[in-house]
């Protein structure tokens, strides 16, 4: 496939791939503020809603990317895994929400938040590269 006619489909997967990253370091951010100051719980429904309007940027950037490279079967199994993970993660809480708010029992919470959302930001980014790579 000729350069040019590669750029407009690279920059959608670009896109995508910067979307999750933010959007994991936005997570990594709650975490940590809100172990950091724990009485500041207002703020976090206001974080969960702006997290929540990034990860629905992300499940469209993620549609855009999938559209983009279904010519190139590494890299749209690849980004297809990451988009699955992704909506994984936005089904977690549902299902595992005792484990989550449980203060008493095991602390993995966060490591639900940060697991899928940092695998997705790999399988995402390794679907980058085998676009790149591409004929």
């Amino acid at each position: 496939m000729a350069t040019d006619q590669k750029r407009p489909g690279a920059l959608l997967i670009g896109l995508y791939v910067w979307i999750l990253t933010v959007f994991l370091g936005m997570i990594l951010i709650d975490i940590l503020y809100s172990r950091l100051v724990p009485e500041a719980e207002q703020a976090f429904s206001e974080v969960s809603d702006f997290l929540l309007l990034i990860g629905f940027a992300t499940l469209l950037s993620a549609l855009a990317a999938i559209a983009v490279s279904w010519k190139s079967k590494a890299a749209r199994i690849l980004i297809f895994s990451s988009f699955v993970v992704v909506l994984l993660e936005f089904l977690v809480p549902a299902f595992l929400s005792p484990f989550i708010q449980n203060p008493q029992g095991l602390t993995i919470g966060p490591w639900l938040r940060v697991i899928p959302s940092g695998g997705a930001s790999l399988l995402a980014l390794l679907g980058m590269d085998r676009y790149y790579r591409q004929e």
